[in-house]
Order: C-alpha cells, then sequence, then structure tokens
C-alpha cells in the first residue's frame, strides 16, 4: 500500500493533512529535507518554491531523495505570464511578486491587495520565468520531462487551455515534470 508523506511548518495545515491521512514531518523546506537518499518514488511540490529563500538547496535535495526512476512535479507562478508582464509595463507590482512579508501592495488590479498575508512565511521570495525555472532545474541534475504553463489571465479555463498550447511560455502558472539526472546516462 502506497504511503503518502508531507513536510509543513504552518501547524494549522500540518494537523490538516494528518486529518487526510498524511504522514507529516514538521520542517522548513529551506533546510535538508528530514529523508534518506532515494527515499521517494514521486515528489509533488506545487506552489511551494517561491516562496522559499534557498531555492537552490531545496531542488538539490529533491534530486537527493527522490530514487533513480522517480519524477518530481514542481508548479509555481510564471513571472513571464501576460498579465505580470502588462504589470510591470504599467509600473505596477506583478501580482505573486511580493514585496512584503506582511501586507499584499503594489498592483492595483490585486483583488488581495491591502490584504495581510494569512500566514509567516506565505510571501513569495524568487518568481522564475519558463527559462529560468528550466535551466536552474537542469543546473541542479534534474532533467526536464516536460515544462508547461496553465491558465491564462483573463480567459476562461477552455480558452485558457488553448492559449497555453499556442504560446507555451506565458502561461499563469508553470508545471515541470522533473526527472533525476543520473552522470553518465
Amino acid at each position: 500500500m502506497a504511503e503518502s508523506y508531507g513536510i509543513e511548518f504552518v501547524e494549522q495545515r500540518l494537523e490538516e493533512a494528518t486529518s487526510r491521512g498524511i504522514i507529516v514531518t514538521k520542517a522548513d523546506l529551506n533546510e535538508p529535507l528530514p529523508h534518506e537518499d532515494g527515499f521517494f518514488d514521486i515528489i509533488h511540490a506545487n506552489q511551494v518554491i517561491e516562496h522559499l529563500t534557498n531555492t537552490d538547496l531545496f531542488l538539490r535535495e529533491i534530486k537527493r531523495v527522490l530514487r533513480p526512476n522517480g519524477y518530481a512535479i514542481l508548479s509555481t507562478n510564471n513571472l513571464a505570464s501576460w498579465h505580470n508582464v502588462f504589470s510591470l509595463a504599467l509600473g505596477m507590482q506583478p501580482m505573486p511578486m511580493h514585496v512584503s512579508n506582511e501586507a499584499l501592495v503594489g498592483n492595483v488590479f490585486d483583488p488581495r491587495r491591502g490584504e495581510r498575508h494569512p500566514f509567516e512565511g506565505d510571501a513569495h521570495m524568487r518568481i522564475f520565468s519558463y527559462r529560468g525555472l528550466r535551466e536552474l532545474c537542469l543546473y541542479h541534475g534534474l532533467e526536464i520531462e516536460g515544462l508547461k504553463t496553465a491558465g491564462y489571465y483573463p480567459l476562461p479555463p477552455a480558452l485558457a487551455r488553448l492559449a497555453c498550447k499556442m504560446d507555451s511560455t506565458h502561461g499563469v502558472y508553470l508545471i515541470a515534470k522533473l526527472r533525476p539526472r543520473h552522470n553518465g546516462l
């Protein structure tokens, strides 16, 4: 039987995951992962990497704890999405690029503008472009098996899927399927 593991540092989220049958460890993803080498078949990190200050360590650790034939699915905001490009052109902060650990500010179109971050550590530290994420993963020995985008503001889902197929680098979210690269293979 498969087991699901999680790492969380927000107590409320930890308790919620545990109640769903996930084996959760309280840890900081800016530190080495508390698992042995080759422990996981699959790693899923959805909307995580942008919150970390040590993205290099995080990607090295993903490679370390993946089995040789395992894979990781990583998703994050896309700095090069058209709504972020337009925000910059208008002199505004791109919505996913936070300038404060306390409040969401800098973009008059942000529906959460002026609100406080609900949990300490929720601020986005780094936002990636398509090429930036690709090259950083490769640098850390993670082979890109697939890299695509999803969402295309302000289009509805069906049109957004079509737009992402036609323009694979400017969707709202980046989604990467990664495998550990082994020297000599």
